[in-house]
């Protein structure tokens, strides 16, 4: 299953990986984006239906890949899961306990597109505050 989504603003997250390669700074750039991830992934993992809990315990982020065009961080479910992930995913009609359902990876990250750069920066400017 392959989930992508525009982020808005991605200029200027652009912009700041340029900024954070010129000031060696790109770890923390790093860590905020996977720190972002990990809030989008922990929204997932509250709304992800749960029979045996090996779905909701597959969910992972990725550290952050570098790389000329910038920083890419996946969120997957799979593992152990593997088998029904995706079904469970995309099954619009399966019925599960309250505040559990289907599209339990895509809705989060949907839901962030808006705010994901603005957090990351926040993130970053945190983590440099810390230097």
């Amino acid at each position: 299953m392959d989930v992508r989504f525009e982020l808005k603003g991605a200029d200027r997250l652009a912009r700041l990986f340029e900024k954070a390669v010129a000031s060696d700074t790109v770890n923390d750039l790093k860590q905020a984006v996977y720190g972002t991830a990990e809030a989008v992934m922990n929204e997932s993992k509250r709304i992800v239906p749960v029979d045996t809990g090996t779905l909701k315990d597959s969910g992972r982020v990725e550290q952050p890949k570098i790389s000329a065009d910038g920083i890419e961080v996946e969120l997957t479910y799979g593992g152990a899961a593997s088998k029904y992930a995706f079904f469970v995913h995309e099954d619009m009609n399966a019925r599960h306990a309250d505040g559990k359902t289907a599209k339990y990876l895509e809705k989060p990250v949907k839901a962030a597109e808006d705010t994901f750069v603005k957090d990351v920066m926040a993130r970053y400017a945190r983590n440099l505050r810390r230097l």
